[in-house]
Formats: structure tokens, sequence, C-alpha cells
């Protein structure tokens, strides 16, 4: 039995659904929360509950203190949460330590291995902005080459991102890069056709998040622009932070919209993907991501994307045939990709026949898990 210690934002769906693949595998795991969260999130508590049949818990005392030690580690660089996972690494003797995200996990993981004896093989998993947006802040740069170092196994979604690994120092190996969050139940060709056209549906869904690299008040902006075309449209804001909230009200109370919003972990990971199924087009805008979850889920689900082109959206859509890649700081680009959107019935409708095609075969869930079955066995 192979003993794997993971070390990740314990609030953090794509933490969860990771783990999830492995629920009927014979590893031991151990998650060790690198975020300051306030919970664990509620598939990961199902997982280290006696009704699952996964191996897994997270230490004692370390459930629910990730708020207090992230705010101390500020102020001592991660040594605090280093000597924690240090402890651990000694008492659990994992074969494999595995970091999931980098400026959180990657970091406290990197202090910890600074005295270890006896060192496990090291995964890093990279995130969307962990290396992309990174890399151009000096202190940080530093901090990543230094990590690189220490790391045997790269993963990670973008090709662009491993040439950057690359670029900042790595050598060692890295696993083909693919979707790491489980993958999607993708509808036959005949449960699709059944369904309303893209070209049907009137709905507009808006990434809300404003905070770190997110730009949903640029997204919302360009919508307001086109208000006197969506008067029959519903615009669902979702994972929306304050600011967001209050544009879109003002959207709602300006012009009259058919305005809802959700919070950030307001709702589902299923709700997201029913407000995809019934949306024409989705909206991310933002200065930094990878292969963005949101972008996957709306090809999935027949939405036409529209995403910013400081993500890898290149890796999976053609720009102007299924889906538009914007600058966000393109103004009128992002109005008028929005307005083509609206407006071309053929164009959402042909696109969401390739991104039908691309979903079955790069993102269906059986393809995904069978990817990550294969994924701790391949350092053997």
């Amino acid at each position: 039995m192979k003993k794997i210690l993971i070390v990740a934002m314990a609030d953090s769906v794509h933490t969860a659904r990771w783990l999830e693949q492995f629920e009927n595998s014979d590893y031991e795991f151990v998650l060790f929360p690198s975020s300051p969260h306030r919970r664990v999130h509620p598939k990961i508590v199902r997982l280290i509950s006696e009704s699952s049949q996964m191996k897994i818990s997270i230490p004692n005392g370390l459930r629910n203190t990730g708020l207090i030690f992230a705010a101390i580690d500020k102020l001592i660089n991660n040594r605090l949460r280093g000597s924690l996972l240090r402890r651990l690494i000694q008492r659990f003797q994992p074969d494999i330590l595995h970091a999931l995200e980098t400026q959180g996990a990657g970091y406290v993981a990197s202090e910890a291995l600074r005295r270890v004896t006896s060192k496990p093989t090291f995964i890093l998993t990279e995130w969307g902005s962990d290396f992309y947006w990174f890399r151009r802040f000096p202190r940080h740069e530093r901090r990543l080459r230094k990590l690189l170092t220490q790391v045997d196994m790269l993963s990670m979604e973008c090709e662009r991102d491993v040439q950057i690994s690359r670029e900042l120092g790595f050598i060692g190996s890295i696993f083909p890069p693919y979707p790491y969050t489980g993958g999607y139940q993708v509808q036959s060709k005949a449960e699709t056709e059944t369904n309303l056209k893209t070209s049907s549906r009137r709905t507009i869904s808006v990434k809300g998040h404003t905070r770190f690299v997110g730009r949903a008040l640029v997204a919302l902006r360009a919508v307001e622009e086109l208000a006197n075309v969506i008067s029959d449209f519903q615009i669902v804001v979702y994972s929306a932070d304050p600011s967001a909230r209050r544009q879109a009200r003002k959207l709602s109370e300006k012009y009259g919209l058919s305005v809802t919003v959700y919070r950030r972990g307001m709702i589902s990971h299923e709700k997201f993907l029913e407000i995809f199924r019934e949306s024409r087009v989705y909206i991310g805008v933002s200065l930094s991501d990878a292969a963005s979850m949101s972008l996957l889920e709306a090809m999935v689900c027949g939405a036409f994307p529209i995403q910013t082109n400081t993500s890898c959206a290149d890796e999976w859509i053609v720009n102007g045939k299924s889906g538009f890649i914007v600058s966000p700081d393109d103004h009128p680009g992002l109005v008028k990709a929005i307005r083509s959107a609206l407006q071309d019935d053929a164009l959402v409708d042909s696109a969401a026949q390739i991104n039908y095609e691309v979903a079955r075969n790069r993102l269906d869930k059986a393809i995904i898990s069978e990817v990550s079955k294969n994924f701790y066995e391949s350092l053997v």
C-alpha cells in the first residue's frame, strides 16, 4: 500500500475532486491543510467520514486551525507549518509527498523538506496562476526556482506551463498535462441533440471573481454596454465577490435587466453545471489562469465560451470558431465578442458541436479517471 501525504487547500473543491478519484484505491492518504481555511470542503468531510471506503485522514489539531497558522506564518515565512509538516513526514513516512498548488502548499512543502533526512518522492501539481503570474515578481521567481530544485515530478494543465517550468530551471519529470479535477459526465450524442440548441438559450453566465487576478467588473461593464441587446436574457453572476455583486445590482436597477447573483461558495458544483447547461454564453475575464475549470465546464455543457488570452484557452478552443479568446485590456474587443455570440446563432450552435467532440475525447470522466489512476503508479 502506497502512503501519500497531500499538502493542499482543505476548503477547495479542486482538492476535493482530485481526492475523490482515489476513493476506491488502496492508497493511504493523509491531508495536511495548506490554506487559511475556515472549513473543510464538504466533499472532503464525506471522504474522511466512516461512510467512505477511502483511507484518508487529517491530523489531529490541523482540521480547524488553518486560519491562525496561516496568519502566524505570514510573519515567519512558513516556518510554523513547515515545522508541523516536517514532523508529519517523519511520523507518517510517506512514499510520496504531493503538493496541490504552489504558493501555499508548494512553499510550505519546500520549507518542510529543508531539514528532512529521508526525503519522500515530491510531486508538485501547479494550479492556474502559479507559474504564469507569479514568475513576474522577483521574490516569487526566486522562490519558484528554489522550490523546483526540490521537486521530483511536476504535473500541470497546460503545455504553456511546461515551457515556463523549464525556463524556471526545472529539469525533472513532467506528467503529461491534463485536467486534474476528475473530468465530467459527458452526455451521449443522442442526449445532446435532444437538449435545446445553444442558440435557443437565454442565459449569460459571468464568472464573478474580482480579487487577485479576477476581472469580473470588466466583463460586467462589457455586458452593460449591450443592455439594449439583452433585455430578454437572464444574467447569472456566480462566485461573485462583493464588488461584482454591487455592479450586478446596478445593472438590474439601472436597466431593468434580470440578474441573479450567487456569492462565492453559495452553490454546489452540480448547480454550476446546471447554470452552464442553460447558458448561451459564458464569460470569464482574468489577468491569469491555466485551463480554467469554468471554460471546460462551459464546453461540456454547450455554452459558448469567451475567455481571456491570459489562460490556456488556445489549447482548448479555436478563436472565432469554437469560442472567443480576448484580451482583458481590450474592452471594444470583448463587447464585440459578446455581441457576436448573442446574435450569431449558427456560430454558437456550430461551436457547441465542436466543443462536444473535444469534451468527449479529452474531458470525459472515464478517460480522466483512467489517467488519474495511473498518476502515482507512474512514479514507480
